[in-house]
């Protein structure tokens, strides 16, 4: 008689079980759906996971240091940058092409500047430049936003990195221009904004304590005003808020582990092309002005200590490199790497790539890639690129057909836009 009981309770329970199954089945399938195609959703998700992650498993604080301690390089200043030494295009973040050397005017700059009409985006996640670049252009009275943006700049959400290259090119696709110059100062801020111009500029960032990110980052921000009497820029941040102000020593400390990196775009034309380029005077000359951020960068490695000091040696070594002298270029970048870079580093900026490789340090190259491939908090997808393509480039040398072929197609699963990696498949006789 218990048994029949027993037996006819279980079967009741069946219908329940599989509600309740059922019930689960559509929660986790609606989450799977929220996370795929709800960015913002996913990027709490992957931000949640990555402090929780950093919490348990805390990651190296520096970038690996190179096999052999790098001896301090003996530089002097050049008297003369070499003649022709950047080429047109070659791989670096140019923009248009070097331009007779004008003096910029000798007007003085109003204490306080506001540019009115940039419309502020949050950004959603790992879309800083998109969103700024869209901030940038809404000035200018573009329609679009991140979303239209990103699109061409980064169609795989995870894409960790949109260059000021990929930015210029897209400016192109869509009735825009721009410079990309090195060597910036707060004198260059204040003339471009003075005359109506914002600048996006690329900076480093540091998460603070109660922020939704922990360490160091790579940030875009857009420069639309300033104010002597404070001595503060104001910004247009995507990630923290519109009108954010930042003191002019902020800037430069922050500006400095990217060269002092800056873009201005403007509406494609002949008088904006000859404004733009008046404004920006001995810099409208790519080769003078990677010379002069070389001296800057110089004097500033044999100034400064700890991290900013080794944001100035990987500026000497950018600046070398893009002067075609990477034997320079590699040294400098051994020092940066020994002194300590944040580990985020080769995230944004590939100059050690292209110089090791230049040097046939081809074990290096893959090594550094495949540290920044895996320096991503495990369980999301580490967008990088770059580090596949250059891995793929010294597997090449090194006779890892195979291997190199896997990481140049992974670099445009990444990335379906990024020509380098088509071109090399392309070489070897391969379609993506």
């Amino acid at each position: 008689m218990r048994d029949r009981i027993a037996a006819r309770r279980r079967r009741s329970l069946w219908p329940a079980l599989f509600i309740l199954l059922a019930v689960c089945a559509l929660l986790a399938g609606g989450a799977w759906a929220a996370y795929e195609l709800l960015p913002n959703v996913r990027a709490r998700v992957q931000i949640a996971w990555g402090q929780l992650y950093d919490r348990l498993v805390p990651r190296p604080a520096i970038a690996p240091t190179p096999a052999l301690s790098a001896a301090l390089p003996t530089i002097g200043l050049p008297t003369a940058p070499p003649p022709s030494a950047v080429p047109p295009t070659g791989g670096v973040d140019t923009g248009p092409g070097a331009l007779p050397t004008v003096a910029p005017s000798a007007t003085p700059l109003p204490r306080s500047v506001i540019l009115e009409g940039v419309k502020h985006e949050y950004q959603l996640y790992n879309n800083c430049g998109p969103a700024s670049l869209a901030m940038e252009l809404s000035y200018w009275g573009w329609a679009g936003n991140q979303k239209v943006a990103a699109a061409a700049l980064k169609p795989e959400q995870d894409d960790k990195n949109v260059s000021p290259r990929e930015m210029y090119d897209y400016l192109l696709t869509i009735g825009y221009d721009a410079y990309i110059r090195v060597n910036g100062d707060e004198d260059t801020l204040k003339r471009f904004i003075a005359a109506g111009y914002p600048v996006l500029v690329e900076k480093g960032f540091t998460c603070q304590a109660g922020e939704r990110c922990t360490g160091w980052f790579g940030h875009y921000s857009v420069f639309t005003g300033y104010d002597d009497a404070r001595g503060v820029f104001i910004t247009q941040d995507s990630f923290i808020s519109p009108n954010l102000k930042l003191t002019y020593a902020e800037v430069m400390d922050n500006w400095r582990a990217f060269n002092y990196l800056y873009l201005v775009a403007f509406p494609a034309g002949p008088q904006r092309d000859a404004e733009v380029a008046q404004l920006l005077g001995e810099a409208a000359d790519l080769t003078a002005n990677y010379y002069a951020a070389l001296q800057r960068s110089q004097r500033e490695a044999l100034t400064l200590s700890g991290q900013e000091a080794a944001f100035a040696w990987f500026n000497v070594g950018t600046n070398l490199a893009s002067l075609q002298d990477y034997a320079g270029a590699a040294q400098a970048f051994d020092q940066a790497r020994t002194i300590g870079l944040p580990y985020r580093m080769l995230w944004y900026q590939f100059g050690p790539y292209r110089a090791y490789y230049q040097m046939a340090r081809y074990q290096e190259v893959i090594d550094l890639a495949t540290f920044a491939v895996g320096s991503v908090t495990p369980g999301v997808v580490p967008g990088l690129e770059e580090s596949y393509f250059w891995r793929g480039q010294a597997e090449e040398q090194l006779g890892q057909r195979e291997a190199a072929i896997a990481d140049y197609r992974t670099a445009l699963a990444r990335n379906p836009t990024y020509q380098p990696a088509r071109e090399a498949l392309a070489v070897l006789g391969l379609t993506p």
